[in-house]
């Protein structure tokens, strides 16, 4: 099942496999996952399954890359103590499942706990990675434990908004919402970190028009780094060094502004013919095509190993920080063809 069905079997109070297994949805090698949806299904279990004040108690969460598959079964077959019941999270499960199809040892422990688990334990998995041909997740579906988390559709990301502003008696206009998409791309998690914001600038007001995706959610679109943006693709020297003296006097630091720059400049590549990833956000791509069109495909590579420069120069020389940025921001920008006061 996916995971939409799974919230709708907790909404119901329907019973549900005792050892779940949150994946991707894989199909034809190409895999699909929504974490944000993951985490807040795993909340609600775990809102569901202990009164306040004793998850402490029936909550034991254990990390693939650290913990052995021994520690977690023996954990999943001690009786809770202070709770009825208990709840094992089991995070970077793939770690778990890096042997394909042979069962070692304790790999054979697990399959036979999945099983055959605990009365008193719920067993959640969650891996962002999974090969459905392998014997791990063959036997979590065998017993009907495989919840996919795929990436929503436009369609379910835009009924995920609504709803989700329904429950704040909210209601968002149509030109507000793709706005709202545009500036924060197909993640969940950056679209609820920006309705978090949008919800703070409404206060009490129920309908939520395009003016106020704008003006919330300019920290997400970072306004003031698009203008730097803006200066360097029209090779604007004099205006990139006004943008950044201001991003400082906002408290920005150095290594914050450089790591922007080059995030900025990795989109501005994705743009291209030579990139096979594309900006997650038509917002962000919309934004940094000019960068891309002014510098090209071999001056973008040029312009991201100029940053990494200048970080390890700071970081190397103690060179005056700020006289690097600047340097920096005047080299991105320069155009011997630009007309310069």
């Amino acid at each position: 099942m996916d995971i939409l069905q799974f919230q709708e079997l907790l909404r119901k109070k329907k019973a549900i496999p005792q050892c779940i297994l949150f994946c991707p949805r894989v199909t034809d090698r190409k895999k699909s996952y929504e974490p944000f949806l993951v985490e807040e299904t795993v909340s609600e279990l775990i809102k569901i399954n202990f009164s306040p004040g004793t998850e402490e108690f029936g909550v034991k969460t254990f990390y693939g890359d650290e913990a052995t598959i021994e520690d977690v079964i023996v954990e999943c077959k001690t009786h809770p103590f202070f709770t009825p019941q208990k709840m094992v999270i089991v995070r970077k499960f793939e770690n778990y499942d890096k042997d394909g199809r042979k069962k070692d040892k304790e790999l054979n422990l697990l399959l036979e706990y999945i099983e055959n688990p605990s009365e008193f334990t719920i067993l959640i998995c969650i891996t962002e990675s999974i090969d459905p041909e392998k014997i791990l997740y063959k036997t979590f579906e065998k017993m009907k434990g495989v919840v996919e988390s795929p990436a929503l559709s436009p369609a379910k990301i835009k009924e995920w908004i609504r709803d989700t502003l329904l429950s704040h008696n909210k209601r968002i206009l149509s030109e507000a919402l793709e706005e709202l998409i545009a500036r924060t791309g197909p993640s969940l998690t950056e679209i609820n970190n920006a309705l978090t914001l949008l919800l703070n600038y409404v206060g009490k007001r129920q309908v939520i028009k395009i003016e106020d995706v704008i003006y919330s959610c300019a920290d997400v679109a970072e306004e003031s780094i698009w203008n730097l943006t803006d200066a360097i693709a029209n090779a604007d020297s004099g205006k990139a060094c006004e943008v950044l003296n201001d991003l400082l006097n906002q408290g920005k630091t150095v290594s914050e502004i450089i790591g922007v720059i080059h995030w900025l400049l990795e989109n501005a590549y994705k743009t291209t013919s030579a990139s096979e990833e594309k900006p997650k956000s038509s917002f962000v791509a919309n934004k940094v095509a000019p960068l891309a069109q002014r510098f090209g495909i071999k001056k973008l590579i040029t312009a991201m190993n100029l940053c990494n420069e200048v970080t390890a120069q700071m970081r190397q020389s103690g060179v005056d920080e700020r006289l690097a940025i600047e340097l920096l921001v005047i080299k991105l920008a320069y155009s011997p063809t630009a007309k310069h006061q």
